[in-house]
């Protein structure tokens, strides 16, 4: 094998130092400053990215914040509104009963008096009645000479002994 020989070695130490040091002059000259730009342009990204997303996650923090005192404000805005609207409602109905009950009231006081009205009108019917009646049972039984006014005038006399 040619590489093995010893009288071979300097060339071969030669080529492979100049190999070496063309391969490493491009490396260092135009593939790694181009590699270091490409990680630098993607670390810069990606900070860019992580700094957006923090101030996105910082002002989503802040809007549910906000939304929590909004809801809040709103629960205890609709527990206010929701007590006064049952407190009117209770008014009303306050209202309402008393004003029904004085109708109620008013309407059995009519009515007791209509039914007290109706009451005397019955009974002086029930007496006109009686005494003519009255008057009849002594026509028939054979007294002609007593009128009806005398009838009338004993009934009374009779009424106001009670």
């Amino acid at each position: 094998m040619p590489q093995l020989d010893p009288s071979s070695y300097i060339s071969q130490f030669f080529w492979m130092l100049v190999c070496f040091c063309t391969l490493w002059a491009l490396l260092s000259l135009f593939v790694i400053p181009k590699i270091a730009d490409i990680i630098e342009q993607r670390k810069r990204k990606i900070d860019e990215y992580i700094q957006k997303a923090d101030a996105l996650n910082k002002q989503a923090k802040e809007s549910l914040e906000k939304y929590h005192a909004v809801l809040v404000q709103a629960e205890q805005t609709s527990q206010a509104e929701m007590q006064k609207g049952k407190d009117e409602l209770n008014r009303y109905l306050h209202n309402a009963e008393a004003d029904l009950s004085q109708r109620l009231n008013k309407k059995i006081a009519d009515n007791e008096f209509t039914l007290a009205k109706e009451k005397k009108d019955t009974l002086q019917q029930i007496e006109t009645i009686a005494v003519d009646l009255a008057y009849e049972i002594v026509q028939k039984l054979g007294f002609s000479q007593i009128s009806k006014k005398d009838v009338y005038t004993q009934a009374l006399k009779e009424k106001t002994h009670e």
